[in-house]
């Protein structure tokens, strides 16, 4: 009876989760299907790589980053409510800031503003580092809610807090300060970014675009 109870809870999580097939032998470790995973998702393989974040799940149902990065596929794939349940169920596990952040993406492509809003201040609250990354972030979920002093303060702020060598998250913080001041009517403002972006593409810039 135990026995039993056991395999129904694990087949309770794994529905929860979004599992799909769980493999009765698997010769890879749970780092393996993550990296695999990982490799597949860049390529655009989405199918694939759920396939192997399934697995890795498989080995270790109280992983918080299996569940972070089915959340990110399903984004990916627009499938909000499971990208939701994902990112729930990994912040439950093990709240963390990046979390927080991709959290607060998927309720603003659903429209709630409010609720996005409140997660990316979390994430930013959390931060120990790579703020500047939460801060971008934020700004992009107060541009898209009509705050847009608050937008071009953290915007700032996150170009502020960027690492030297860190040349492409300039570059896209630039281009979020360009639309701001695009949409504000701030051309000469928005000039000055674009003039940033291009002096980026260059080869002098260094590394990271």
């Amino acid at each position: 009876m135990k026995k039993l109870i056991a395999v129904l809870l694990l087949a309770a999580f794994i529905q929860s989760c979004g599992m799909v097939e769980v493999k009765e032998t698997d010769s890879l470790t749970f780092n393996e299907h993550m990296r695999l995973g990982a490799i597949y998702e860049n390529q655009g393989k989405y199918e694939l790589a759920l396939r192997e974040y399934e697995s890795a799940q498989v080995i270790d149902t109280r992983e918080a980053n299996a569940c972070f990065a089915l959340g990110n596929v399903y984004l990916r794939l627009k499938d909000f409510p499971r990208a939701e349940r994902h990112y729930r169920r990994a912040i439950e596990l093990e709240p963390k800031p990046e979390f927080y952040n991709n959290m607060g993406w998927l309720l603003m492509e659903k429209g709630d503003m409010k609720g996005a809003l409140k997660s990316v201040e979390e994430a930013v609250r959390m931060a120990t580092g790579g703020g500047y990354i939460y801060l971008d972030t934020l700004g992009v979920v107060q541009m898209r809610a009509g705050e847009l002093g608050k937008a071009e303060k953290s915007f700032l702020d996150a170009a502020g807090a960027v690492p030297a060598k860190k040349k492409d998250a300039l570059f896209e913080i630039y281009g979020h300060l360009s639309e701001l001041y695009k949409k504000t009517g701030q051309k000469q403002k928005a000039a000055v970014m674009d003039e940033k972006i291009n002096v980026l593409k260059t080869p002098e810039a260094g590394e990271g675009l």
